[in-house]
């Protein structure tokens, strides 16, 4: 099987709703979600896990339907191999916001070695949404390859290279003789 990438958004999209959240409505309970999400993100970037998702946890007590927090237990979750408490948090965030993309990439790269019918269909999402995401033009390539279909798998791949050429050092050998052909 191929090398799998996961998405480099994390921090961004928790940041960005941190901000979002803060600049609507003033309140204190937005102020507190924000803080409890900016507070997560800290402690995960620390390696800090299990602050990271009490402060998660703190963000789901206020607003049970927050898709950021959602994704950001998940992530943690796939940080500790804990893939199946992530693809459950990952499927909830998907759930109330269908075009999260980091929570349909990070889904994707957990069932791309299980369900790879599945993480195909995530990651056409994701190029849908977003055509210029390489990781997910690289990743669809090798679940392409992997249900038998390698010449759609290679295109993929090489597009994802063509978009991010810093994923070409992650081509495996098997891939890397049939490339740019």
């Amino acid at each position: 099987m191929g090398k799998w990438t996961r998405g480099f958004s994390i921090v961004a999209v928790g940041v960005t709703s941190a901000l979002l959240l803060s600049a609507c409505g003033g309140g204190s309970a937005a102020q507190s979600v924000a803080q409890n999400l900016t507070a997560g993100i800290a402690a995960q970037n620390a390696g800090d896990y299990a602050t990271a998702t009490q402060d998660y946890n703190k963000v789901l007590a206020a607003q049970p339907q927050n898709a950021t927090a959602l994704y950001d237990l998940g992530d943690v979750d796939q940080l500790q191999n804990l893939d199946a408490t992530a693809t459950t948090e990952y499927k909830e965030a998907l759930a109330i916001d269908p075009n999260f993309i980091s929570a349909m990439y990070n889904l994707a790269t957990l069932e791309a070695g299980s369900t790879p019918n599945d993480a195909r269909v995530l990651y056409d999402q994701i190029i849908k949404l977003s055509p210029r995401y390489a990781a997910a033009h690289f990743n669809l390539g090798y679940v392409l390859i992997s249900l038998g279909q390698q010449k759609a798998g290679l295109a993929e791949i090489n597009e994802g290279v063509r978009l991010d050429p810093s994923l070409a050092s992650r081509v495996t050998p098997t891939t890397t003789t049939t490339l740019h052909k």
